[in-house]
């Protein structure tokens, strides 16, 4: 028992060092946006890559939003792969494409071996376009009319990658309490994401919010290092980044930067969204994988000690309860300092409900993310393997 009490509490002071040591990432990079200087001289070329499968519906909305963004039109390049769509994706494309000079549109019809669909999809708008610099987004996303040049103003000559927000919404019918949870879930990603690029490497970016410099793209062979990886076209190509020391690493912290993209309609599209994050684990580097261990070792004996309090009473129960409320309450004020400067602290309401299933939420989609198939866009998947989608 004395021998388990010693382990927990190093893991637990760990962690919770962890989190002050991300808190602490937060102040430098908060520092740091108050001395940016505003964007001036000539503006670089860019080009918008946006991935596209079924999207029909939300194609119009996304091409309206890039079409009538605050920056130059001869500086912009506006790239949609349609990626094997079975819906009218492929007619809204082409009427899009007439009515704007500045839209391209490349349809792919078939899979190339060893390429993961989103990421081929991504890497052909990247080699269909010259912008100096490259944005991505996602078609279900709604980039803001200031998005593009707020990302460019967050780039220094030695800017590898920008990073950026994107918070979500949600369609009418998701429950008030499950749209708060799912919505404060991916907010503390993005929270971790600023922290530690504050720190000098971020652990996490998405790509519905994400922007590098095309040298650096070519730099590294485009995607094709992770290119069997269903997942990970973003934080995977930003630890290749890492990996090789190519440059620094910038966040745009500020709501002109910010990109709301859609969230998961039901429980169910959460679940197979998150075994999917979860997949690409095994590629992390294997610091980062162990502390993904610790993180889920710590887990696991909250949730199980927790559950003997309940029916037994022992020591060990005690035990988990004092570091699940020390777990809590490190979480929540480095969650509370980010919401601040994200402007989020109305997602701090369903900090408790969240942190209350938060231990068996890490154990189950850790385990799910490296055993079990996903679903994503009508197929299932393996990690590095697609799977015909079972009928």
């Amino acid at each position: 028992m004395y021998t388990l009490i010693i382990s927990m509490a190093f893991l637990a002071t760990l962690y919770v060092g962890g989190l002050l040591w991300l808190t602490y990432g937060l102040s430098k990079l908060k520092k740091k946006i108050s001395r940016q200087k505003p964007l001036h001289g000539t503006l670089p070329a860019v080009a918008v890559v946006v991935a596209a499968r079924n999207e029909a519906d939300n194609l119009p909305r996304l091409i309206e939003c890039l079409v009538n963004q605050d920056y130059p039109a001869e500086k912009l390049q506006i790239c949609i792969v349609d990626d094997r769509s079975e819906d009218r994706t492929p007619d809204i494309l082409t009427r899009a494409a007439k009515n704007h000079p500045n839209l391209k549109t490349i349809r792919i019809n078939e899979m190339r071996p060893g390429w993961a669909p989103k990421k081929r999809a991504i890497d052909t708008g990247i080699r269909n376009t010259t912008g100096e610099l490259i944005l991505l987004t996602d078609a279900d996303c709604i980039p803001p009319p200031t998005w593009i040049k707020t990302m460019v103003a967050f780039y220094e000559p030695t800017t590898a990658l920008v990073a950026g927000y994107s918070p979500y919404r949600f369609p009418a019918g998701v429950p008030r309490l499950l749209q708060g949870m799912m919505a404060l879930d991916n907010f503390s990603l993005a929270a971790i994401s600023a922290a530690s690029t504050g720190l000098g490497r971020p652990l996490t970016v998405t790509g519905t919010n994400l922007s590098y410099p095309r040298k650096i793209y070519n730099a590294i062979g485009g995607l094709q290092p992770i290119a069997k990886w269903i997942s990970g076209d973003d934080d995977l190509f930003m630890q290749e980044i890492a990996k090789r020391r190519l440059g620094k690493f910038s966040y745009a912290l500020t709501p002109s930067a910010f990109v709301p993209a859609a969230g998961p309609k039901n429980w169910r599209k959460f679940w197979h969204q998150r075994i999917r994050y979860a997949s690409k684990s095994r590629h992390y580097p294997l610091l980062m994988i162990l502390g993904l261990v610790a993180v889920y070792g710590f887990n696991t004996f909250i949730l199980i000690g927790s559950l003997s309090l309940l029916f037994f009473s022992s020591s060990t129960g005690f035990l988990a309860l004092m570091l699940w409320l020390t777990k809590a309450t490190g979480e929540y004020y480095f969650l509370r300092k980010a919401a601040i400067i994200f402007k989020e602290k109305a997602l701090l309401k369903y900090f408790l409900p969240a942190q209350l299933i938060h231990p068996l939420y890490i154990i189950v989609f850790g385990l799910l993310g490296i055993f079990l198939r996903f679903q994503w866009k009508g197929k299932k998947y393996e990690k590095t393997l697609e799977l015909p989608l079972a009928q």
